[in-house]
């Protein structure tokens, strides 16, 4: 994965949308999509700001965490239980 664009060559593309310039001209003058400066903008007008969002990081635990009791429970009833038998349980 990339790493995302700078917080001054989001502020130049959307200094350039506030004076007047299209989003697409914008991403043309400065070398980025035309995407990037309308979600750029969309981002601004919904959030109040144009920082990069969070990359990566842990997305699967929280629904493990959430029926730990559950899978603890089928494990110490039997502790040879094999993955797929686990997932199947």
């Amino acid at each position: 994965m990339g790493q995302p664009l700078s917080m001054d060559l989001r502020s130049r593309v959307l200094a350039a949308v506030d004076e007047g310039m299209s989003c697409r001209a914008a991403a043309a003058r400065f070398g980025v999509a035309p995407s990037t400066a309308i979600r750029w903008v969309a981002q601004r007008r919904d959030t109040g700001s144009f920082a990069p969002k969070p990359q990566g990081g842990d997305m699967r635990s929280q629904r493990v965490e959430q029926r730990r009791d559950e899978i603890l429970s089928i494990w110490d009833a039997r502790k040879d239980i094999t993955l797929d038998e686990l997932q199947a349980a």
